[in-house]
């Protein structure tokens, strides 16, 4: 099979790997054999070729790599239908050779000890964010005739970057059982290389990036890799940025949910709690589809849709106490002389606003507050009307010498009683209009000396 990555993002291959699937940024061609001009594309991808190539198309493959191109070798186990030997054509080329068995590791598995877990990675950027993959069935290969010292290993312009080996328990069998590494040889899995200014790798496990791709970390590994290959390893931070960015907005947006759901949000508004819903459903579902940029900016939409819809209801909230406060304050002057007893109710419901659980519970005890105010209003706007009644009709006709300032006092404080009034605001209007009376009481015994000034006369 051959797989080729154009450049502009354009992905040619000869089979249906269901890699392809999740490589979102490329579109998909189908090509049966190597173009003749490969300088469009960053990657060519080799998988159990079943026929061999000509010397012409090798060679043009290797100047490809050499001169900056990258390149994937993918075999299979047991030279699956002979297609490890075609490999081995092209591998050869580069100093690769794939053998024709199978790694077992009866020690570190999935599922069954032919699936080897892989869990001790070289430093490479294709490793980031990756603790263990599952080689699945897969063959062995070696690097032959290596030369040079030191972790890099040169033969000619080849460099060996990094190699995955199998564990210490593991060891590789042809079909027929015949043992090609023993236990301790530690089977080489997959590799990276630098081939003049180009890149390869070569792995023994086409169902890494096939049927067993959503297995352990092997999803991830895959689209590392193909940023690697193409030259674009910068995409790897990236993409693992966004990666915890999208799960710590997930888990953020999921808490703030269930706060918010606490606190009565469903009942203030159970449309935001729905998009909410929505939002993180499909924030898990780009996650787990490795679109982490979008699933990031699906959770941070759901974080603002929580925020704001608790936002407005505490402003409800807010406002509810705001008006309970409001209405007491406009009642207490004259409830704490005329109401008492409403008004200690009044004031115990209000101190018991903060202490309920969820915003309508906080609203509604705040509505009884207002209630019970308007109750006591009531009764204040009875009492507040019979002493401006009898205020007036204390105010008589001035007459006299004496008394003249009281008499004014008397009038002014009805003033201020009947505007109080007209406000609701009837505490105040009581206390004026009570203030206005013993004005007019004053007046009264200051006209009294009038009486006695004209007996004298």
């Amino acid at each position: 099979m051959l797989i080729l990555i154009l450049a502009q993002g354009s992905i040619l291959f000869t089979d249906d790997l269901k890699v392809t699937t999740l490589l979102h940024d490329s579109s998909i061609s189908v090509a049966m054999d190597i173009p003749a001009d490969l300088s469009a594309f960053d990657a060519v991808v080799i998988s159990t070729p079943p026929t061999m190539y000509s010397v012409e198309k090798i060679q043009q493959l290797k100047s490809y790599v050499e001169s900056g191109g990258g390149i994937m070798l993918l075999a299979e186990e047991n030279n699956l239908d002979g297609t490890t030997l075609v490999l081995n054509q092209i591998a050869q080329e580069f100093s690769i050779m794939f053998y024709s068995d199978r790694v077992y590791d009866d020690q570190n598995y999935y599922e069954h000890s032919s699936w080897i877990s892989l869990t001790s990675f070289p430093s490479h950027p294709v490793f980031q964010g990756i603790t263990s993959l599952v080689y699945a069935s897969g063959c062995s290969f070696e690097v032959v005739e290596p030369a040079g010292t030191g972790d890099t290993q040169v033969r000619g312009a080849i460099a060996v970057e990094g190699i995955i080996t199998a564990s210490s328990h593991a060891y590789s069998e042809k079909y027929d059982g015949l043992l090609v590494h023993e236990r301790g040889s530690f089977p080489a899995c997959i590799g990276f290389f630098t081939v003049g200014e180009g890149r390869m790798m070569v792995c023994g496990d086409l169902g890494l990036f096939h049927d067993q791709l959503d297995l352990a970390d092997n999803t991830l590994f895959a689209l590392n890799l193909f940023d690697w290959l193409a030259g674009n390893t910068e995409n790897i931070a990236e993409r693992l940025h966004y990666k915890s960015l999208a799960s710590d907005n997930i888990s953020s947006a999921q808490s703030l949910l269930q706060s918010a759901l606490s606190h009565g949000l469903n009942e203030m508004n159970p449309i935001i709690i729905q998009q909410a819903n929505f939002l993180i459903d499909e924030a898990d579902r780009l996650f787990t589809s490795y679109h982490y940029e979008d699933s990031s900016r699906k959770a941070e939409e759901a974080l603002h849709l929580i925020q704001q819809g608790e936002s407005e209801a505490q402003a409800a909230v807010d406002a509810a106490i705001a008006s309970a406060q409001t209405c007491i304050s406009q009642i207490e002057r004259g409830a704490r002389e005329y109401l008492p007893s409403q008004l200690e109710a009044a004031t115990y419901y209000f101190n018991e606003i903060t202490d309920q659980e969820t915003y309508k519970e906080k609203i509604e005890k705040a509505r009884e507050v207002i209630t019970l105010c308007e109750e006591i209003r009531v009764g204040l706007q009875g009492a507040a009307e019979r002493e401006i009644e009898q205020a007036t009709a204390a105010i008589g006709p001035y007459r006299g010498i004496f008394g003249r300032r009281d008499h004014h006092s008397a009038r002014v404080y009805l003033e201020y009683a009947q505007e109080s009034a007209e406000k609701g605001e009837y505490g105040e209007a009581i206390v004026f209009a009570q203030q206005s009376q013993i004005y007019s009481e004053k007046v009264e015994q200051e006209q009294k000396k009038d009486y006695v000034l004209l007996a004298g006369i």
